[in-house]
């Protein structure tokens, strides 16, 4: 019997996931940036919290902490349960508005940031590429945010966690809030954004794996099977 599209695309993911070197993933240390790991979501297709799942040697938040330290040592925290990642002796802040999504957490990575610019990820991408963030990051002077646009089945996509964002978002996300303006992709009419087009950041990341998230358990398979 023929592979489907699907069984096909899954197997070339697969490849690519192997093919991914410590060469990929070092020497792009970034100085005068924040991490911040985003980690509020409620996992509800997973049925768990994703976050704690093993992965490699550790958790899969484990695995996000270690792509993010190849880009700078400031990384944090973001979640409303602070005390579930204690373990991992990184600064946890909580949001600052809460019950607002994943606003909340953005503006929350934003306002406790140390640094002017902040890398916001999610806790379920443990294939960052971290060339990739720093690329970004070298975008931000004269924007408030540099965002990867990806296309999927002809639709374009922007990935608001895998994105560089300026300090100067904070009172723009402020209003927001005030307004009920909850989503955060309302954001980028709002500010001076840069929209990163696959054709550049593919140069870094061919097989765009640092926007595979981890949401179903078929999609955990996936990511054990690199990490074995």
């Amino acid at each position: 019997m023929g592979l489907s599209e699907r069984d096909v695309a899954d197997k070339q993911l697969l490849y690519a996931m192997r093919q991914m070197t410590t060469q990929n993933r070092v020497e792009s240390n970034t100085q005068g940036i924040t991490a911040a790991i985003l980690a509020g979501g409620q996992s509800r297709r997973m049925g768990q919290n994703k976050a704690l799942m093993p992965l490699g040697k550790g958790t899969m938040i484990e695995r996000v902490v270690d792509r993010l330290r190849c880009v700078t040592d400031d990384v944090i925290i973001i979640s409303n349960t602070p005390e579930v990642y204690s373990f991992l002796e990184l600064p946890v802040y909580t949001d600052v508005f809460q019950g607002v999504g994943a606003l909340a957490g953005l503006h929350a990575a934003l306002h406790y940031a140390k640094q002017e610019v902040v890398a916001c990820v999610g806790c379920d991408m443990p294939l960052l590429e971290p060339a990739l963030l720093s690329y970004l990051a070298s975008l931000i002077p004269a924007h408030d945010a540099v965002v990867p646009q990806t296309v999927e089945a002809e639709a374009a996509q922007l990935q608001t966690l895998s994105a560089v964002y300026s300090k100067s978002c904070l009172p723009v996300i402020a209003e927001m809030v005030r307004e009920g303006e909850r989503r955060v992709h309302a954001l980028y009419s709002r500010i001076n954004a840069r929209i990163v087009p696959p054709e550049a950041w593919q140069a870094i990341d061919p097989h765009g794996l640092s926007f595979f998230n981890v949401n179903t358990p078929q999609d955990f398979e996936k990511a054990t099977t690199y990490f074995r």
